[in-house]
This record gives structure tokens, C-alpha cells and sequence, in this order.
């Protein structure tokens, strides 16, 4: 009989790159029918990061298309994503110019190509990429955040492409959505009785200013109020915790991570210079494939009413809206057992399903 210290062995500081090569570890796709790859890809005519992650590769594949605008998921998905990949080949994409992509980029060369049309042409490319390597027609598609005015579109373009469309924090017009964050937050503040936040935020009127094209300041001020009031991920004040996940990933090193945020600011400066859209969708929205929409009930970053008025105007041969009742803006992490439940509720039946394993001949008799 071993002691715990034998079975265990001895244990290793608790530094960065250990932590990292556990999480790695804990990570790792062990399954001989499965793929772990982490590769640069040619996306429009620029280079540019994916992972392909899961336990059997013939399973659907899903691709994640992450927001910010121009804030990757891929250095904070070990955190989420492992149970999806039992039943997904689950894709994640750093846009150009941003994250891994940050380190090589030309980035006078590339700001002025930082547009949403260029952002779902780059997506095309990714699903076209996707399709041949690994043998599938088509693909779901997982848009978060701002990654959802990427992926409605792709979805609009490119119908035969796509099984399901899923939109998690599903953007609406940046205009009417500001003003109606704005309204709320006065109400939560008055309610509460808040004086701080309700100085503040009378401090702006009127918000959003049509006068100020993409007021930084008067939006960060507005947003520090919507993580304050449980808009931004419940039960948390501020998203110092999702900043720092991005630091134990194995997917990125060092510089990766430290220039993740710059380059982030770098893509959104980038953006509104290049003249973003108050309303990124074509009127109706008409979609040809089933469409599920997650959303956090007290989301206030992308508004869960706004997003429920856009899915009632939906169209869709089949179309759900859950609610995750104590989530906001980051249900992945929040409510993470309900985010695989919908998965393989509402997705999966609308895909060619989750391969089966074969009997390996090394299996115990």
C-alpha cells in the first residue's frame, strides 16, 4: 500500500509554468481518435491562430467566435470548454491582428482591414479551412458577444455552411442598446439608493451623446456601473478574475499574454476609426438553420431584453431562447453545467450527432 505522498509524489512550486504544464496536463487529448492542434492558418490573405480541440475528431464540429470586440476566448477557454469536446471538435479563433496574432502582425498594414465585413470574410475562410480538414459539410457556429454580430452574419451569407446558429450575449443596434443600459442603470441606482453611481452616471447626460462618435471614457464609466450592478459576470464586482485566467493558458506564451490586452485595444480603436455599424444585421434577420440564443438573465453588457425583442423578430425553422436565470454576460463560466446541458439539448440534435468509440483492442477483457 502506497502513502499519500508516494501516490502523489512530491509536489512542485506552484509557479507559472507549473501551473501551466498542469492545466496542460488536465487538458490534454489522450483519446487515439481524438485531435489537439494549435496551428496558423492562412484567413484572409493575413495569418492567423486556431486550436482544434476534442476527443474524436468525426464528432460536429463547433466554431467560437469570440467578442471584445477583439478579445480572444481561446487563453481563457481550458476554464469552460473541456466538456463540450466529449461531444464537440470545438475551433477556437484569434481575429486579426489580436492575440497569438499580435507578436507577427503588420499593424499599420492591418488597422485599416479591421471592419466586420473583413471580420466575417475571415470567418468564411476559418469554416472553408474547417470543412476540408476535417471532412465536414457543415459546422455550428458559436457566436459571444460581439463574436454573435460576426456569426449571424456568417450564418446569413453562408446558410449551407452552418447546422446551427447559437449566439451567447447576443449583440443588438449599439445605439438603442446603450440607451436602454444607461436607463437601467439609473433605475437599479435609484432604487438602491446609490448615490456614488447615481452621480456619476447623471454626471454623462445625456448617453449615449449622439454629439461623441464611441466616447470612450462616458463607455467605460457605464460599464463599470453594469459590472458593478451584476450586468457583467454575477456575483462579481469587477472581471479581475476573467483577466487573469488568460495567464495559465497553454495555448499562449508570455508575450502573448502580456500584449493580450493592447491588442485588444489596438482592434476596438481600429474598429470605430474604420466607422463600425450602430446595426450590424440585415433587416429582418432571416435564417435558414435552427438558432439558439443563451442568454444571462441579468445581462446588462448586451441587454437580455433587447436580445429577446431580436430573437422575437427572428426567423428560423427552429429557434429557442434560454435563460440563465443567476448568469449576465459570461454564462460559460457562470452557469457552465446548463451552457453543456443546452449544448446537447437544444445544438446536438441538429448535427450529424457525437461519433461512437470503437472497442480498442487494449481494452481491459
Amino acid at each position: 500500500m502506497m502513502t499519500a505522498s508516494q501516490a502523489l509524489g512530491a509536489a512542485a512550486p506552484l509557479t507559472r509554468n507549473n501551473i501551466i504544464r498542469y492545466i496542460g496536463g488536465l487538458q490534454r487529448i489522450n483519446t487515439p481518435e481524438g485531435i489537439q492542434e494549435l496551428e496558423q492558418v492562412q484567413v484572409g490573405g493575413v495569418k492567423q491562430w486556431i486550436s482544434i480541440r476534442g476527443l474524436n475528431r468525426a464528432n460536429p464540429v463547433l466554431l467560437f467566435i469570440h467578442g471584445g470586440p477583439g478579445y480572444p476566448t481561446m487563453p481563457m477557454s481550458w476554464a469552460f470548454q473541456k466538456p463540450w469536446e466529449d461531444f464537440f471538435t470545438v475551433v477556437q479563433w484569434d481575429q486579426r491582428g489580436v492575440g497569438k496574432n499580435w507578436a507577427n502582425a503588420h499593424h499599420k498594414t492591418l488597422a485599416p482591414t479591421i471592419t466586420l465585413e473583413q471580420l466575417v470574410a475571415d470567418a468564411q475562410d476559418v469554416v472553408a479551412y474547417l470543412r476540408q480538414k476535417l471532412h465536414k459539410d457543415k459546422v455550428v457556429v458559436m457566436g459571444w458577444s460581439y463574436g454573435t454580430s460576426i456569426g449571424i452574419q456568417l450564418a446569413t451569407v453562408r446558410p449551407e455552411w452552418v447546422s446551427v446558429y447559437v449566439g451567447i450575449g447576443q449583440t443588438t443596434a449599439s445605439a438603442e442598446s446603450e440607451a436602454y443600459i444607461y436607463r437601467q442603470l439609473v433605475h437599479i441606482a435609484t432604487t438602491r439608493g446609490d448615490s456614488q453611481a447615481l452621480s456619476e452616471l447623471q454626471g454623462i447626460q445625456p448617453y449615449p451623446n449622439p454629439a461623441i462618435r464611441n466616447d470612450g471614457a462616458h463607455i467605460d464609466l457605464v460599464r463599470k456601473w453594469v459590472r458593478a450592478f451584476n450586468g457583467g459576470w454575477y456575483g462579481h464586482r469587477d472581471l479581475d478574475l476573467f483577466s487573469h485566467l488568460q495567464s495559465f493558458t497553454p495555448e499562449y506564451n508570455q508575450q502573448d499574454a502580456n500584449t493580450l490586452d493592447y491588442s485588444c485595444e489596438w482592434f476596438i480603436n481600429a474598429l470605430a476609426k474604420n466607422g463600425e455599424k450602430d446595426d450590424p444585421f440585415p433587416q429582418p434577420v432571416v435564417l435558414k438553420m435552427p438558432a439558439v440564443f443563451m442568454m444571462g438573465r441579468y445581462d446588462l453588457q448586451t441587454p437580455f431584453i433587447k436580445a429577446r425583442e431580436l430573437f422575437e423578430r427572428l426567423q428560423s425553422p427552429h429557434k429557442e431562447f434560454v435563460t440563465f436565470q443567476r448568469s449576465a454576460h459570461f454564462v460559460m463560466f457562470e452557469q457552465p453545467g446548463l451552457v453543456l446541458k443546452t449544448l446537447l439539448d437544444d445544438v446536438l440534435p441538429y448535427t450529424e450527432g457525437t461519433a461512437q468509440f470503437k472497442e480498442l483492442p487494449d481494452a481491459p477483457k
